[in-house]
Parts: C-alpha cells; sequence; structure tokens
C-alpha cells in the first residue's frame, strides 16, 4: 500500500457521521480534497510550522542535553532518533524529538556522531549549551575512544567549548541490565520449555484453554515471555504462579515433561523468589519509564531500590520474607536461603557497579535536591558564598519545605536575583537527560507508522509524521489555513 492513500476509507467514514449529525451539509464535504498529494502536503506544512515553532523555542535556551540512540525500520534502514532536552532562562523545561536521521551505510560511532553534528546544525543549535549527552549502551554509542558521546566531547573541546558535559549511559538500560543477574537460569529453562509445550502446540493450547475454562480461574491462557520486552517476565511468572496446579494437573494429563519440576516444593520456592524478585525489579522499571522525569529523581529511585535490596539481604539471611508473599508461603524446610541471599546479594553488587558512573554526580544531584542538608565545605567554590546566603535564608527554607525542588527555584530562588551561580547549576541539572526512554517510544511509533503496509515510507516524511505524532508543539493551523485556496476533489 503506498502512503497516504487512506482517503477513500476516511471519506467514507466522515460521509457516515455528517449524514447521522449535518446531511444538509453532505455536498460541503464530498467536495473536500483528500487525495495523496494534498494529504502529503497538509503534513509537509504542519511540519515545518512546528519546526519553526520549535526553532524559536530552542533558541532560548540556556542549557540543553541530547538523548541519542538508534534502531532500524521495517525496511533495514538504521535510523537514529535524536531528542532534545532544554532550559530557558526562567527554568521552564522543554522535551522534545529533534529529529529522525537515516544512516544509510554503517553506522559506526563516527557515523553516528556526525549524524548527531549535522542535525545540530540543522537546527542552529549552540554547543556552548550542551551538558549532557544520553545513549544507551551500544559499543558504538558508549566507546571511550571511538564512541559517538566521546567523539561529540572531543568535538566541543576542540571547538574551544570548556563547560563540561557529561555522558550519561541510559539508567533503564543499566536497570535491565542488572535485573538479568537475577535470572535462575535452570528454573527459567524449566519455565520456558513447559510454557512453549502448551503454547506452540495448537491441541495442547485449546486443550489447556478448555480446561481454564472448566476450574474457573481468573487467567485462561499463559504469556510468552519476550526477553527484550523485560516486563513480560514478571507478568508471565507471576501468572505461571498463580495457575501452578493447574499446570502441574494438564502436564500428567498430557503425559508431558516437568510434571515432576511443578509439583516439587524445592523448585517452587526458587520459582516463588524469581516471581518476588521480578516483580519488585518492573515496579522500579515503570517508575524510571516515562516523559519530563528529572534525572535527579530517576537517581533518586535507584538509591531508594538499593536501599530495599540491603534491607531484603539482611531479612533473608535470618529466613524472614514479608516482603515476598509468594515465598513466604513455602514451608521453611522448602527454600534454600543461601540461594535466596546470593541471589539478592548479586543483584546489590550489580546495581553497585553499573551505576558507578551516575553516582559521581550525586553530590551535583543534591545541590538541587536538598540544598539546605548540603555542607558548604563540600560544594564548588563557586557555589559556596550563594549556598550559604540560602541556607542562611528562614523564609526560603519554609517555602524548600513545602514545594519541589524545581517549583522552589523557579518561583522562590530565581525572581529575587541573588543566586546566580546557583541558577546555573540548577539549569545544568534539570536539563539531563536520565534515559533514552523517549528514543525507544519513538521505535515503538516508527514500526507502527512504517509497518509492512506502509514500507515505501520515504524517510522525509516519516519525519514529518513523527514529529507531529510526537511534538507538544501543535501546528498553527488557523494561520496554515488562511494561506491555502479551497480545491475541490475531483
Amino acid at each position: 500500500m503506498k502512503p497516504f492513500t487512506n482517503e477513500d476509507f476516511i471519506k467514507e467514514c466522515l460521509l457516515a457521521v455528517v449524514d447521522s449529525v449535518c446531511p444538509e451539509q453532505r455536498s460541503d464535504f464530498e467536495s473536500v480534497s483528500l487525495s495523496s498529494r494534498t494529504v502529503l502536503r497538509r503534513i509537509e506544512d504542519m511540519s515545518d510550522n512546528v519546526q519553526d515553532s520549535f526553532k524559536t523555542r530552542i533558541s532560548n535556551f540556556v542549557a540543553f542535553s541530547l538523548a541519542v540512540d538508534e534502531s532500524t525500520d521495517i525496511k533495514d534502514t538504521a535510523q537514529l532518533a535524536v531528542f532534545i532536552r532544554g532550559v530557558n532562562a526562567n527554568l521552564q523545561v522543554c522535551e522534545e524529538f529533534l529529529q529522525l536521521v537515516p544512516l544509510r551505510g554503517t553506522n559506526t560511532g563516527i557515523d553516528i556522531c556526525d549524524a548527531v553534528l549535522q542535525c545540530v546544525d540543522q537546527h542552529s543549535l549552540d554547543l556552548s549549551r550542551l551538558v549532557c549527552v544520553t545513549t544507551d549502551g551500544a559499543p558504538a554509542m558508549v566507546g571511550e575512544k571511538r564512541g559517538a558521546a566521546s567523539l561529540l566531547v572531543r568535538h566541543c573541546e576542540a571547538a574551544g567549548y570548556t563547560q563540561p558535559i557529561n555522558m550519561m549511559h541510559c539508567i533503564i538500560h543499566q536497570e535491565s541490565l542488572c535485573a538479568k543477574s537475577t535470572n535462575l537460569v535452570d528454573v527459567m529453562s524449566d519455565v520456558v520449555k513447559v510454557v512453549n509445550s502448551i503454547l506452540s502446540r495448537s491441541f495442547n493450547h485449546r486443550q489447556f484453554q478448555v480446561l481454564m475454562d472448566e476450574v474457573n480461574v481468573h487467567y485462561n491462557d499463559l504469556l510468552y515471555f519476550c526477553e527484550i520486552r523485560w516486563l513480560t517476565l514478571g507478568t508471565m511468572l507471576s501468572r505461571l504462579c498463580d495457575l501452578q496446579q493447574e499446570i502441574t494437573t494438564f502436564l500428567r494429563q498430557k503425559n508431558l515433561p516437568h510434571a515432576d519440576q511443578f509439583s516439587g516444593l524445592r523448585w517452587l520456592s526458587r520459582l516463588a523468589l524469581l516471581t518476588d524478585i521480578t516483580a519488585h525489579l518492573n515496579a522500579l522499571n515503570m517508575m524510571l519509564q516515562g516523559k519530563d522525569i528529572l534525572v535527579t529523581d530517576m537517581y533518586a529511585y535507584i538509591t531508594t531500590f538499593e536501599v530495599k535490596l540491603r534491607l531484603w539481604e539482611a531479612h533473608m539471611a535470618f529466613g524472614q520474607f514479608v516482603h515476598f508473599l509468594p515465598l513466604a508461603v513455602c514451608a521453611p524446610d522448602d527454600v534454600d536461603l543461601d540461594t535466596c541471599v546470593s541471589i539478592v546479594t548479586s543483584l546489590r553488587e550489580g546495581f553497585a557497579s553499573c551505576f558507578a558512573g551516575v553516582r559521581l554526580l550525586a553530590a551535583d544531584f543534591k545541590l538541587y535536591t536538598a540544598p539546605f542538608d548540603f555542607s558548604v565545605e563540600d560544594a564548588p567554590a563557586s557555589l559556596q558564598m550563594e549556598l550559604v546566603e540560602l541556607q542562611c535564608n528562614g523564609e526560603m527554607k519554609a517555602e524548600f519545605r513545602t514545594s519541589s525542588p524545581l517549583s522552589f527555584f523557579r518561583d522562590i530562588v530565581l525572581p529575587s536575583n541573588n543566586f546566580q551561580k546557583y541558577i546555573a547549576h540548577v539549569q545544568r541539572i534539570v536539563a539531563m537527560f536520565g534515559s533514552t526512554f523517549c528514543c525507544e517510544q519513538l521505535f515503538s511509533r516508527m514500526k507502527y507508522t512504517k509497518s509492512h503496509l506502509r514500507s515505501q515510507l520515504s524517510d522525509c516524511h516519516l519525519n514529518d509524521i513523527l514529529l507531529l505524532s510526537t511534538s507538544t508543539i501543535e501546528p498553527a493551523v488557523e494561520i496554515l489555513l488562511h494561506d491555502k485556496q479551497h480545491q475541490q476533489t475531483h
């Protein structure tokens, strides 16, 4: 199917609504042109209008960061997604899709860096205001010598820009990497084989669904686990635990393997442990997702989870499972405490190792989130005098207790005009990307936009559609219509 050729269906739906609401105006709606060329031109006009408005907005940024990630579309073209997060002098934060850049040849660190610089030039961005580059963990992105982020930083240094630029590894991606350390390989192997033996064979699958209907359970089916979609593991394991008795019955009726494991109390306790840990990790992952989440909030979620891990480790050493409900119902003799402790310990050590980079910014984050609890001696020399004045201001200290840090600095500190260096530090922090979630979300939208039904969609039109569907800036439709001449359909 060619792109923008759905006008017949859209017009049919439109006329059906008109016939019900205002049939006397049917002729007016019938004359509306919805040809592929007309739709294409309107999309281009709206995209250009949004781009113009956005360029005006980003010209006011005093600090900004870039989130960069790469994926392939349905035609195996490497597409580089670039997002920008910036803040103006009034501490107004803006996070927007910048551009989708196709990489036709190789996608090495040099290629990605060149594509980002091309995008920067097209949008007239001032790299002297760049404070952070956030990428996923691919070697082409994070390589110390030839990674795209490192090359971009060195390009800025060669251009004479002296501001510090942080290279951030996506916090969500790191959390997912840590989560894999909890994988009890033997348990997961049995689980996957059982699920596949039921779902991959049509006859078995139908019989299992019939059994679920007969016993009238809450779920009537199992779920597959997709490794690239980490959250599906928690959902699958939770359902597997709830249907454990029904699965055991079905496996024995069909004389399928692994029936003994699903009735073995020792194995079930390990399954309960894996289910509990995965549920906690899924909850953390969900908190880290979303648009406009400050990097300081994401770091707080990570440090909070690390405290929980230390608590669980201490509890499990004494056989206490108050925070692990499926595991708590298992008999004490069926639970291997050494395995429980080792899993949590491995997870805690993984978090400590993976987040060592972002932990280097902990002091900078605390200057923003807890300025009244920060030791003046530990603050940068350029901020010490203003920090003293801030901490000694009782009125501001009272206001801080009842407002968020961003609202406090924007509405209370900024209007005083007495803390310019401190405000500059705050601007750097709130402009940082903590993850590439926005890029991943865009790629999901790209898969639906440029699908096997619309695989001929050009790169520039794909960029226009994604811009209009993701941007918070609305096109000035009234202004665009004023300059257009009405064309009747032929």
